[in-house]
Order: structure tokens, then sequence, then C-alpha cells
């Protein structure tokens, strides 16, 4: 059990270091709010779409498919969503944070902290003789969820943008802030390019001769090209910028009269939703390693990409960045504490 928290600990820290190296910054004047603006926006507009276009363009979508079980997360997502959206609108007295509560509860970590977690946990690599199908169903069930909660995530800001309201009508506003939403556009170009079979890299063939010059065998292996080494650059720019604007932004607000609703929020996120999904889960017939995969997909801390999003598109800052440091200081011990649990209880062995 101790090398899951390691693993988790190993995944989050990183995060906490660069939001207090960008907290360290602020208060030397080495940043000011106009680099948190525009690094957000670089994030945004730039390195998200690339990130989420390059796991999807090439992601073998059809590897595993147990419609059942995409179908349950898929479902739980969106009434989650739904259920604290609604939450927030009858009860937060300050309706101008309401979009940046709900992101915070309900965005999880998929695309970095997930995949090293189950691939610890159900990867062949470390456990030779597991069905591989496990791993790749948990894979293929990140991949569906992070496009939906971006999905869901667009359709809740531009409800709560002033500017999708003017105009004609509510619905062509949300209609057209998402069709202009660029981690929306990276997973359409992404799908499509997933569909088409086009990829950025390049098969190049090589050759082993005897000592006569005759061809003994060929192989052909894929190679990097200049677009897909630009993206990864791109790519890898996720994490460390966007952790830095969040430490600035710590260090500018302070803990202001919304801390409540960051930990109404924490509380969501890393107790509600995991139990709430387990609960549910069991009433619809899951277990085992399907339970696993499921409450791991709910107790997961909150995405940067989350805060991202929010930063950009008119959310508080404030909440969203002390949403995610917290998560991702204390996530290690609760899903550590959850994967004890199951594992006392025969669900994950």
């Amino acid at each position: 059990m101790f090398e899951h928290m390691l693993v988790t600990l190993n995944t989050t820290v990183p995060f906490v270091l660069l939001a207090l190296l960008g907290m360290f910054l602020k208060r030397r004047g080495l940043i000011n709010d106009n680099f948190i603006t525009m690094g957000n926006k670089v994030v945004f507009y730039f390195a998200i779409p690339t990130t989420i276009f390059r796991s999807i363009h090439t992601a073998n979508l059809s590897e595993v498919f147990d419609l059942w079980f995409i179908a349950f997360n898929s479902v739980w997502l969106v009434l989650f969503f739904i259920a604290t959206w609604i939450f927030a609108v009858k009860f937060m007295k300050d309706k101008n944070s309401v979009s940046s509560f709900v992101n915070s509860a309900y965005r999880s970590s998929l695309s970095v902290v997930a995949p090293p977690l189950f691939a610890l946990m159900f990867s062949p690599l470390h456990h030779p003789g597991i069905d591989a199908n496990i791993y790749a169903k948990s894979i293929l069930s990140v991949s569906v969820l992070l496009i939906l909660s971006y999905a869901t995530a667009a359709v809740l800001f531009a409800v709560h943008d002033p500017e999708s309201r003017k105009g004609s009508s509510l619905i062509v506003g949300i209609l057209k802030a998402i069709a202009k939403n660029p981690v929306v556009i990276g997973v359409v170009v992404g799908l499509v390019f997933n569909f088409m079979g086009w990829t950025l890299t390049s098969d190049v063939t090589t050759a082993l001769y005897d000592a006569y010059g005759n061809v003994i065998s060929t192989e052909t292996i894929s190679t990097s090209t200049f677009a897909s080494n630009t993206m990864n650059a791109l790519a890898n720019l996720v994490m460390p910028l966007a952790m830095i604007c969040v430490g600035g932004n710590l260090a500018f607000h302070g803990f202001d009269t919304k801390f409540k609703y960051v930990i109404i929020s924490t509380v969501v996120k890393l107790f509600i939703m995991p139990i709430a999904s387990v609960v549910v889960a069991m009433l619809f017939g899951f277990s085992g390693n399907d339970l696993t995969i499921i409450m791991i997909l709910n107790a997961l801390p909150m995405a940067v990409g989350a805060y991202v999003m929010q930063a950009e598109l008119g959310g508080n800052t404030y909440i969203g960045a002390s949403v995610l440091m917290i998560t991702m200081t204390f996530s290690a011990f609760t899903l550590t504490l959850f994967l004890f649990l199951f594992r006392v209880l025969g669900f994950w062995v």
C-alpha cells in the first residue's frame, strides 16, 4: 500500500512545489499579475488543446470498449455535475462564484494523476499475471471522461459568462462559446485525425544485411517529426506554467472570505464524489476492479486544466487555485485510505 501512496506523492508533490515557486516569484516581484494572466492564456489557448489533441489523435479508441462501464462513468459524471451545479445555484449567496465552485468540485486530474496510478495498479508491466484488459479499460475511461469533463465545463462557463447572455438568445450564446472554446476545438481536431488515420509521425524502414550485402530482415519504426516534437514541447508547458500561475494567484489573493467555498468544494471533490460514486456503482452491480477504477476516477484531485479554464473564462481564480493546491496536497492520503479500505473489503486484490 505504501508504494501506491508513494506514486501518488511523486505525481502530486511537483505540482505543489511549482505552486510554491510561483508564490515566491510573485512575492519577489519576478512575476506580476500580467504574467499570470498571459501565462493562463498561453496554457488555455495553446498548451491544453495540444495536450488533448495529442492524447486523442493516435489513441486506439476501440481497443477495449465496455459500453456499460463507459456509459455508467459518463452518465455519473454528467449527473454529479448537474447536481453540484443545482446545489451551488440554490445555496450559494455569491452567484458570481457558482461556476468556479462547481468547476473545482467535479473536475478530476484525469490526464496527469490517473495514468501513473492505474499503471502501478493494473499494468501487466508491474503485474505480469494481471488481465491487460483491466488497464486498457481504465485508460480508455480516462480518455472518454477527459473529453466529457471539458465539454460540461464549457457549458457551465458559457451559461455564467455575461457575454454569452448578450444577443438574440442564451442558447445561441452558449453554442457560440462552446464552438470557440479551444479545448473543444482540440478534441474535435483530435477525433478527426483519429478517424482519418492521420498521424504526426513518419515511418522509417531499416534493413539488416549479411556479409554479402543481402537483406536479412527489415524493421519499420515510427519516428517523431518536427510537428510532433513541437506539439510535445508545447504540451509540456501545461503543468509547470499553470502551477506557477496558481502560486502567483495564491500569493496575490490570500485567504479571503470565499475560503468557505474552497473548503466545501474540496470536501466534495475528495470525499463526497468518490463515496457517492461507489455507492451508486454497487447498486448497479459493479464490483472488484471495475469498482476500484470507478472510485479512483472520482477520488482524484482537481485538474490543472480546470483551474486554467476557470481563470481564462472569467471564473474566480482564488477558489480554483486554492482547491487545486489543497486537493493535490491531500489526495495522496485520501486515495491511499480508500485503496486500503477497498483491499480490506475485498474489492481490490
